[in-house]
C-alpha cells in the first residue's frame, strides 16, 4: 500500500477518538489519556472561556473522554466534553432539567417544566458581595435553621405586620440594650419588670392621695 495512503487512513482513524483520563496535572491543566492500547501525551481540555472571563471545571482520572486532533497529530490533540458511561451514568432522565451532581454528594439543578432551582449543599454557602443584596419573592420567603439565625448591621429595618412565635429577648450589646417603639404597645397578658416603668410619670414613685387623709404611693 502507497505510505501515503496508509499515513492518510491513519490520520483520519486518529482525527477523534474515545478514551479514558489516565493522568491529570491540575497545575498545568493537562491531562493524559489512555486510547486503546496507549496512552497520550499531555493534552489540554476544552472550557466555555479562558480570556478575560475563565471557568474551571477540571475531569478527573477514569472519566470518558473524546480527544480531537488536528490532522491526526494526537500530540496536537484537545480533550472534548465528557461521555456518560456505566461506571458514570447520567444524572437525570427529562429535557427539562439542568442537573449537576458533585462527588462528595452536592446536587444542583434547575427543573424548567416546574420552574423551580434546586440546591442540596452537604457543607456551607457563602456569598459575598461588595454592594447591595435584594431578595424579591412572589410568595413567601421561609428560612429555617437546626440552630440560630443571625443578622448583623448597622440598621435593621423590618417593614410590615411582625409576628412573634416565640419569647422575645432584647439587650446586650454595645448599645446598652435601650429599645424604643414609635407606637402604642398592647399585651395580652401582665408586664413585669424587674426595674423600674416610667411614662410622664414613674409608676413607683408617683403617689396618690389617700381617702383617709396622707399619701399612698410606690414601696419606699
Amino acid at each position: 500500500m502507497d505510505f501515503r495512503v496508509s499515513d492518510m487512513e491513519r490520520r483520519l482513524a486518529s482525527l477523534v477518538q474515545v478514551g479514558t483520563v489516565a493522568e491529570a496535572d491540575y497545575g498545568a491543566a493537562r491531562v493524559r489519556v489512555g486510547l486503546g492500547g496507549a496512552v497520550s501525551d499531555w493534552l489540554p481540555w476544552l472550557t466555555l472561556r479562558a480570556g478575560g472571563d475563565r471557568t474551571w471545571w477540571a475531569p478527573e482520572v477514569g472519566e470518558q473522554v473524546i480527544v480531537l486532533a488536528p490532522s491526526g497529530d494526537t500530540s496536537q490533540g484537545v480533550v472534548l466534553g465528557s461521555i456518560f458511561q456505566s461506571a458514570h451514568p447520567a444524572p437525570a432522565a427529562s429535557p427539562d432539567v439542568d442537573r449537576h451532581v458533585y462527588g462528595d454528594g452536592a446536587v444542583v439543578e434547575y427543573d424548567r417544566s416546574a420552574h423551580r432551582l434546586r440546591a442540596v449543599i452537604p457543607g456551607d454557602i457563602v456569598a459575598e458581595a461588595a454592594q447591595d443584596v435584594t431578595v424579591q419573592a412572589g410568595g413567601e420567603v421561609n428560612v429555617s435553621a437546626g440552630s440560630a439565625v443571625k443578622v448583623t448591621a448597622p440598621q435593621i429595618t423590618l417593614s410590615g405586620n411582625i409576628f412573634l412565635n416565640g419569647p422575645l429577648t432584647q439587650g446586650g450589646g454595645s448599645g446598652g440594650g435601650n429599645a424604643t417603639l414609635k407606637g402604642d404597645l398592647h399585651a395580652d397578658g401582665d408586664i413585669t419588670t424587674d426595674a423600674d416603668v416610667r411614662a410622664a410619670v414613674s409608676l413607683n414613685g408617683h403617689v396618690h392621695p389617700c381617702p383617709h387623709g396622707g399619701e399612698t404611693g410606690g414601696p419606699k
